[in-house]
């Protein structure tokens, strides 16, 4: 009997494809589980320029893998392609081992100085104050490499997608935290004027949107209604609304029922017998949110 063939689902292109053919190896232990980066070789060739080695930067720094200009240049002077034997180098050097992004070196002066440079990137996330701390929670659900510049737009795009969307699952729940790891970080990119570095991490954001179903073109009418097909939900969306009081039923200008139209008739009957002129029911209805006001001021108190 043959061995089944482990496929994995590339984040930016959707398409499943075999394991060991299609992605790289990586050591980081943000997919120690999986032992592979998620984007295909082939997406991999569309993110990255060699002449622009911020886009270099950008995808190492992602996926927690440590950059090194020393071996970098040594990959530049093979003849696969420069990322392919980099990666070689990452997954097999014991250079690597126990290194993340953190343990960059940028320069061939940092090699003997031991002093590091900084990414555009970094110099950007660098400039909020060292002693901002991130609480531990924080840092379990987004991860421990980012910013607390990072961190905190992570948060605040969740708490906006987050009513939105139906977390159903633990997938459904990592689907949407990796849009929105990677719709802030074009965002980011984008208000330093890193077009190409934004324009990366958009196409990563709208493929991680189209996985975790969030793209407008692929919500079906239940997802536009809120998914209030039936009463429980109807019930847990109300719930979750904020100020619901002054939505509640109110009093009418007109009767409603038999029980509003045998008060009204009671009233007359009343007022008929002491000689008083008939009530309309708007005066009614001014009576009754009179007693609204009266009772919400503690006035019978």
């Amino acid at each position: 009997m043959s061995k089944k063939i482990d496929n994995i689902t590339c984040i930016r292109c959707a398409k499943e494809k075999e394991k060991e053919r299609n992605f790289y190896n990586t050591r980081s232990d943000l997919y120690k589980n999986l032992g592979k980066i998620p984007v295909c070789k082939q997406c991999i060739k569309l993110i990255i320029n060699y002449d622009d080695m911020e886009t270099i930067y950008s995808f190492l720094r992602q996926f927690d893998i440590k950059f090194s200009i020393e071996h970098w240049n040594s990959a530049k002077e093979s003849k696969t392609d420069t990322f392919a034997r980099y990666m070689t180098m990452a997954n097999s050097f014991p250079q690597f081992e126990g290194c993340n992004w953190n343990d960059s070196v940028f320069d061939m002066s940092e090699v003997n100085s031991g002093v590091k440079t900084k990414s555009k990137l970094e110099k950007k996330s660098s400039e909020v104050s060292a002693d901002e701390t991130i609480s531990d929670d924080l840092l379990s659900k987004w991860g421990e490499n980012y910013t607390p510049e990072e961190i905190r737009a992570f948060e605040r795009k969740y708490s906006m997608l987050k009513n939105n969307y139906q977390e159903k699952t633990a997938m459904h729940t990592e689907a949407l935290l990796t849009y929105i790891r990677y719709r802030v970080k074009e965002e980011l990119a984008t208000s330093i004027g890193d077009s190409k570095s934004a324009k990366e991490w958009g196409t990563l954001a709208k493929d991680a949107a189209t996985a975790a179903k969030i793209n407008p073109s692929q919500l079906s009418k239940s997802d536009l209604s809120d998914g209030l097909d039936t009463f429980g939900q109807l019930v847990r969306s109300v719930e979750q609304a904020v100020d619901i009081i002054p939505i509640l039923p109110r009093f009418k200008e007109q009767p409603q029922d038999k029980v509003d139209f045998t008060i009204w008739c009671y009233i007359n009957y009343i007022r008929d017998l002491q000689s008083l002129p008939l009530a309309t029911y708007e005066e009614v209805y001014a009576f009754y949110n009179e007693r609204i006001k009266e009772f919400e001021s503690g006035e019978d108190d």
